[in-house]
C-alpha cells in the first residue's frame, strides 16, 4: 500500500517538472507566425459589348459593330447578304406549300423586303438573336406580298370559306343543294348582306375567252370571236406578213432588175410604162423582162405555181 502512494507521488513530480521546463523555453525558439498578404487580383480581360453578347459570329459582330455606328446603306447591304441564307430556308420551306404558279425567285424577292426590314429595326440591346428576330419580319413580308397577289379582301375570303363548307355540310344533310336563303340563314346574315357579298366574291376572278363564245359559233375566214375588237383602218397584220413571205419566196434567185419589175407590177400595182419610168428603161423592155420572169417562175415551180399564188 505504502509502495502504491509512494509510485503516485513520483509520477505527479515528474508531470510537474515536465510542465514547468515547456513554460521555461525561451520565446525565441518559438515558431511566428507570419499573417498573409492578400495577393493583387489578376486585370480581368475587357467584356465585349452587351449587344453582341448573344451572337458568336466574328463576322457578324464586325459588320454589326461598324453598322449600329454608322447606319450606312452599304453596311446594311452586306449584313442583309451575310444574312441572305436565312431567307433561303424560309422561301424554300414556303414554295412546298404554295400553288405552283409562285416562283421561288418571286418569294426570295418579297423576303428580303422582310429582311432588310429585319436590319434596319433590330434593337441588340435586347439581347434576342438576329436570327430569331428576323424570322417574324420575313414571315410577314412574305404573307403582305402574297394578300397584295389577292384581289379580294378578307372578309370576303372568309364569307366563301364559311359558304362552301356550310353548303357542302348542308348538301350531306339534305341529299339537295341549298337555296340562298338556306345559306344566309345559317351564315347569320340577311339576304342582302348575302348577295353582295356573292357579287363581291365573283370579282377578279378569271374568266376564259371561251366562254363567252356563242354556242353556235361558225368559224370562218378569220375570227369571229364577241370579244374581237378590229381596227378597219389598219391593214390585217396577217396578211402583211403573208405578203412578205410570199414575196421572198416567189423573188428568190431573181435579179435585182427582175425582182423590182415583179414588184412594181404586181404588189405596187403599177403599169409598164410607170415602171420603165422608175428605172430608166422602155416600156417594151419592161414587157420582155416581164416575159421572161414568168417563163423562169414556170419552169422552177411547174404544175405548182398556180396552187401556191391561190394560197
Amino acid at each position: 500500500m505504502a509502495k502504491a502512494i509512494a509510485k503516485k507521488r513520483t509520477t505527479a513530480a515528474t508531470k510537474k517538472t515536465k510542465t514547468t521546463k515547456a513554460k521555461a523555453k525561451p520565446a525565441a525558439s518559438r515558431k511566428t507566425v507570419k499573417p498573409k498578404v492578400a495577393k493583387p487580383a489578376a486585370p480581368k480581360a475587357p467584356k465585349a459589348p452587351k449587344r453582341f453578347a448573344a451572337s458568336k459570329d466574328p463576322v457578324a459582330l464586325k459588320l454589326w459593330d461598324k453598322f449600329l455606328d454608322v447606319r450606312s446603306v452599304e453596311l446594311r447591304n452586306e449584313i442583309v447578304v451575310h444574312y441572305s441564307h436565312l431567307v433561303q430556308t424560309h422561301a424554300a420551306r414556303l414554295s412546298r406549300k404554295l400553288p405552283a404558279q409562285i416562283s421561288f425567285d418571286e418569294i426570295c424577292s418579297a423576303a428580303f423586303d422582310g429582311l432588310i426590314e429585319a436590319v434596319e429595326a433590330y434593337d441588340p440591346e435586347r439581347k434576342a438573336k438576329f436570327e430569331t428576330f428576323c424570322q417574324q419580319r420575313i414571315s410577314g413580308a412574305v404573307m403582305d406580298w402574297l394578300r397584295s397577289l389577292d384581289p379580294q379582301s378578307r372578309t370576303v375570303r372568309t364569307f366563301e370559306k364559311r359558304r362552301m363548307m356550310i353548303r357542302e355540310a348542308m348538301g350531306t344533310d339534305l341529299e339537295t343543294p341549298p337555296s340562298q336563303t338556306d345559306l344566309a340563314k345559317k351564315l347569320d346574315m340577311t339576304i342582302d348582306r348575302y348577295d353582295h357579298l356573292c357579287r363581291l366574291s365573283q370579282l377578279g376572278k378569271e374568266v376564259h375567252f371561251s366562254a363567252m363564245e356563242p354556242p353556235d359559233d361558225h368559224r370562218g375566214h378569220g375570227s369571229s370571236h364577241s370579244w374581237d375588237t378590229r381596227d378597219t383602218k389598219v391593214e390585217d397584220p396577217g396578211v402583211t406578213v403573208n405578203r412578205q413571205l410570199f414575196t421572198k419566196h416567189i423573188t428568190e434567185g431573181l435579179a435585182r432588175e427582175e425582182r423590182l419589175v415583179l414588184m412594181l407590177y404586181y404588189f405596187e400595182g403599177m403599169t409598164m410604162a410607170e415602171i420603165g419610168s422608175v428605172l430608166s428603161l422602155s416600156e417594151s423592155r419592161v414587157s420582155q423582162i416581164h416575159k421572161e420572169i414568168l417563163q423562169h417562175l414556170r419552169h422552177r415551180y411547174g404544175g405548182t405555181m398556180c396552187e401556191e399564188l391561190v394560197a
